[in-house]
C-alpha cells in the first residue's frame, strides 16, 4: 500500500502523514526532509541558493527514488510536486493519491506564523495562497479524492482518508473537471453524498427507465429526499427503440416543469439509453448543468456511464445526435446485477472482453481465468472485471477526451456492431452482443487486410464463447447492415476509421474505403 499526501501549504500533509503511517505500521516519508538530506541544507536555502527550478530538479529525484522502492509508504509530498504532469500521473497509477484541502483563511491562518516557507518570504500570505490554488487547481484536482482538513483533528482526516484507500475509486483526470469512478457492493448507497458535493443545489432530476424505476431508482430517489434534495423523477419507456430526442424532451420538460436551476443534477439511473439519454439532457439543460451517473446493467458499468459521450439515435444510425458531457461521478454496484437476465448481464461482458483487448495480455489472461465466474455473475469476478475496464477507459479518455486519436479505439467492434443493430431496428439484439459479433468481423477485415491474426482470432472467438456471447455475425452481417457502415459516425467521406485488432495490446486504427469494407465483411 503506497498513500501520497499532496496539497497546499497549511493543509496538514506533513502531520497526517505522520499519524497514518503509525497506524499501518509503514514507512513514513516526507519529501522535503529527503530533499534538505540529499542536498545537505535547508528547503528554505535551496531556494535562496538555487531558486525554484534547481529545487524542483532536486524534488523529481527525490520523488523518483521513493517510488523505486515497492515498500508501503505513506509520503507527504511537497506542495508543488502534482505540478509536474509526469509525476502526478505516476503517482496516480501507482498507489493511492489524495489531496488535503482547507478554505484559503484557514490555510492563511496556519502558516502565518511560520517560518521557513521560501514561497511566503516577505509577501502576504493570504495572497500568495490565493494564487498557488489558481494556478495549481488543476493538478490538485486530479487525485483518488479531496479530503477536506477544516474543522478535523490529524487523527479524523487519517480515518477519512483510509475510508479512501479501502474504497479505492477510480479517477478519471481531467483536470477541475476530474471525477472518480466507484465500483463495488453497496456503492449506489453514496449517491446523497456524492450529490451533494456535485453542485451547490438541493434539487435533482432522477432519469430511469420503467425496468428499475420501483427497483432502483425510487428507493435512492428517497435517500437523495432525505439528505434535503427536492427530487423530480421521470421513468422513459426502456429500450434502444426509445432512445430518441422525444424522450430527452420529456426529461427537459420534466426538469423545467419542476423549477430545477444551473446548480441543480441531473441522475441517470438505468442502464446505457438511460444514461446516455440523462447526460444529453443534462448537458444541454440551461446550457448545462452536473450529472451523475448510476448504471444498473454491466454495459453501461464498463462502458456507457465512464468517458461523457451522450446521446440519441435517428432512422439513419446510433447515437448519430450528441455531445461530451463528463458527469461528476459514476456508483458502479455489482449489488444491483443480481437482478439482471442472465443473457442481459452476459451481452456486457462483450464491453469487458473489448477493454482487455485494447489493454494488454495480462487483462485477457485474467479475463480467460474468470471467465466462468463472470459467466455466472460471480461477484469478485465481476467487480475486477468492472475495475479493468473502467481504469483502462479512464487512461484513454484522459489522453484523449474528445475521440481525435487513442480514443477512437474503443470503438472496436462498434463499426459492425452498431450497422446490425441499426439493421435489425434496434429490437431482437443487444447492443453487447452486436459488439461481440462486430469484433468476430473486425478480425475477418484484418485476415482480408493480410494481417496473419488467425490465431488471435480463434483465442477471441474462444473467448466470447466461454463468455455466452455470439460469435456467428453470418446471418446478421447482409446486404441491409452494409447500408448503414456509411452512417458510422468514424466516417470521412468514403472511408472509415476502422479499428483492426492484432495481438490483446496491438489494436489499430485504419481508414478503410466504405467499398472494400463492405466487400471484405459480406459473403462473397
Amino acid at each position: 500500500m503506497r498513500i501520497f499526501l499532496s496539497g497546499p501549504m497549511g493543509s496538514g500533509k506533513s502531520t497526517v502523514a505522520r499519524v497514518l503511517a503509525a497506524r499501518l505500521g509503514v514507512r513514513h516519508v516526507d519529501l522535503d526532509a529527503v530533499i534538505a538530506d540529499t542536498a545537505g541544507m535547508s528547503i528554505e536555502a535551496i531556494f535562496r541558493a538555487r531558486g525554484e527550478a534547481e529545487f524542483r530538479t532536486l524534488e523529481r529525484d527525490a520523488l523518483s527514488r521513493v517510488l523505486d522502492t515497492p515498500a508501503d509508504v505513506v509520503v507527504a509530498l511537497g506542495g508543488g510536486t502534482v505540478t509536474d504532469d509526469d509525476a502526478r500521473r505516476a503517482l496516480l497509477g501507482v498507489g493511492v493519491l489524495i489531496t488535503l484541502s482547507a478554505p484559503v483563511e484557514e490555510l492563511t491562518a496556519r502558516v502565518a506564523a511560520e517560518t521557513g516557507r521560501p514561497l511566503l518570504a516577505g509577501r502576504d500570505a493570504r495572497r500568495v495562497l490565493e494564487d498557488l490554488l489558481a494556478r495549481r487547481g488543476d493538478a490538485y484536482a486530479e487525485c483518488h479524492a479531496e479530503v477536506e482538513t477544516r474543522g478535523r483533528s490529524p487523527e479524523q482526516v487519517a480515518d477519512a482518508v483510509l475510508e479512501v484507500v479501502r474504497r479505492a475509486p477510480i479517477p478519471v483526470p481531467l483536470g477541475k473537471r476530474t471525477y472518480r469512478v466507484d465500483a463495488g457492493a453497496g456503492v449506489r448507497h453514496r449517491l446523497a453524498e456524492e450529490a451533494a458535493k456535485a453542485g451547490e443545489g438541493r434539487a435533482a432530476l432522477i432519469a430511469t427507465d420503467d425496468h428499475v424505476c420501483d427497483l432502483w431508482a425510487r428507493p435512492l430517489s428517497a435517500e437523495l429526499s432525505a439528505a434535503g434534495f427536492r427530487c423530480v423523477e421521470v421513468a422513459l419507456a426502456p429500450g434502444e427503440e426509445h432512445k430518441t430526442i422525444g424522450s430527452v424532451e420529456r426529461l427537459w420538460d420534466a426538469a423545467l416543469e419542476g423549477g430545477l436551476d444551473r446548480d441543480s443534477l441531473v441522475v441517470g439511473i438505468g442502464g446505457g439509453v438511460v444514461g446516455d439519454l440523462a447526460g444529453f439532457a443534462a448537458s444541454t439543460l440551461l446550457r448545462g448543468v452536473s450529472l451523475g451517473q448510476v448504471p444498473t446493467t454491466l454495459l453501461a458499468m464498463v462502458d456507457s456511464a465512464v468517458g461523457g459521450k451522450t446521446g440519441f439515435d435517428r432512422p439513419q444510425g446510433k447515437n448519430l445526435v450528441g455531445t461530451f458531457h463528463q458527469p461528476r461521478f459514476v456508483l458502479c454496484d455489482v449489488d444491483v446485477l443480481g437482478t439482471l437476465p442472465d443473457a442481459e448481464r452476459r451481452a456486457g461482458l462483450a464491453e469487458v472482453v473489448k477493454s482487455a483487448w485494447l489493454d494488454s495480455e495480462e487483462a485477457v489472461t485474467a479475463l480467460e481465468r474468470d471467465a466462468a465466474a463472470l459467466r455466472s455473475g460471480e461477484p469478485e469476478a465481476t467487480v475486477r472485471a468492472v475495475r479493468m475496464a473502467v481504469s483502462l477507459k479512464a487512461r484513454i479518455v484522459t489522453a484523449d477526451e474528445r475521440e481525435a486519436g487513442p480514443r477512437r479505439l474503443l470503438n472496436l467492434g462498434h463499426t459492425v456492431g452498431h450497422a446490425i443493430e441499426a439493421a435489425a431496428g434496434y429490437r431482437g439484439i443487444r447492443h453487447g452482443e452486436a459488439v461481440a459479433l462486430g469484433m468476430v468481423a473486425a478480425f475477418r477485415v484484418a485476415d482480408r487486410m493480410g494481417r496473419k491474426t488467425g490465431a488471435a482470432a480463434d483465442r477471441m472467438r474462444r473467448l466470447l464463447e466461454a463468455l455466452g456471447l455470439p460469435t456467428d455475425p453470418g446471418p446478421r452481417l447482409d446486404a441491409r447492415a452494409a447500408t448503414f457502415l456509411a452512417s458510422d459516425k468514424k466516417r470521412s467521406a468514403e472511408r472509415v476509421r476502422f479499428v483492426v485488432p492484432g495481438d490483446p495490446g496491438c489494436t489499430e486504427v485504419v481508414p478503410i474505403t466504405l467499398d472494400d469494407l463492405r466487400a471484405w465483411l459480406l459473403p462473397a
